[in-house]
């Protein structure tokens, strides 16, 4: 026999599920818009269909942009991610135990990842030869033919090679021997000559092996196999960043970085 309380119970239960239903909403992998041709696939990169704005793109599917294309992409509340031309990304919201992680084939994607908070789950961007850790920041990875790279916005994120470990070169010479003039250090150094005698004894100390290393903002690391240089910002990396902010800039404003 059923009483009131009973009835009441039942009334809360229900009443929790309609409110908790739209955080797991939120999870949602959403085409925000859409500049060109967009299309959706499966993973084995079959079934393909246009995507239009608003559309929900299902777990561990492909998104691929043509050429002149690109899309925002919002997943869920990990932040955005911004696809330019020719580029192709898996998103997969990962599970119990599991990061999500966003799989880029090709071309070039901007990043903006939430800080991570309380019980977040961690985010990973991956390649053919990195898996990048992320902990609330912007950067830009570019998978093409001439060109591999990673650029820092803001933030910092932990870059680990699939298999064996980096030569990492850490192209910083010049920055060290600005900083050095600043402090008096090197106060008679005023031209290229000595700055060229200077490079040459501290060259050996830029060069590590390493399976993982980290990059900060304003850097780039870029590849060849498992030769990485580590250097400032390209003006052609600031570029591609800078043209991609413009697009997204109405949604990377809602980033919490």
């Amino acid at each position: 026999m059923k009483y009131p309380g009973d009835y009441k119970k039942l009334a809360v239960c229900l009443l929790c599920l309609f409110v908790t239903y739209p955080a797991f909403a939120n999870e949602n992998v959403e085409v925000v818009t859409v500049e060109g041709s967009v299309v959706v696939s499966d993973a084995a990169g079959k079934a393909s269909k246009p995507v239009v704005s608003k559309n929900i793109v299902p777990s561990g599917n492909l998104l691929a942009t043509g050429a002149n294309s690109r899309a925002v992409v919002r997943v869920g509340t990990d932040g955005f991610v911004v696809m330019g031309k020719n580029s192709k990304i898996e998103i997969s919201k990962g599970g119990k135990d599991k990061p999500g992680f966003f799989k880029q084939l090709s071309g070039i994607v901007y990043y903006a990842i939430n800080s991570i908070k309380g019980n977040r789950r961690a985010v990973e961007v991956r390649t053919a030869t990195t898996t990048i850790g992320i902990r609330g920041t912007r950067f830009l990875v570019t998978e093409n033919e001439d060109r591999n790279e990673i650029g820092m916005r803001k933030g910092i994120v932990n870059v680990a090679s699939v298999d064996g470990d980096f030569e990492i070169h850490k192209n910083s010479s010049r920055d060290e021997f600005e900083a050095y003039k600043k402090e008096g250090e090197m106060a008679m150094a005023q031209n290229a000559r000595e700055f060229e005698e200077y490079k040459e004894k501290t060259k050996q100390e830029f060069v590590e092996f390493k399976k993982e290393f980290s990059l900060a903002a304003d850097h780039m690391a870029s590849f060849d196999g498992k030769r990485v240089v580590d250097l400032p910002l390209s003006g052609e990396t600031k570029k591609d960043m800078e043209d991609i902010e413009s697009y997204a800039e109405e949604w990377l404003k809602k980033v919490h970085d």
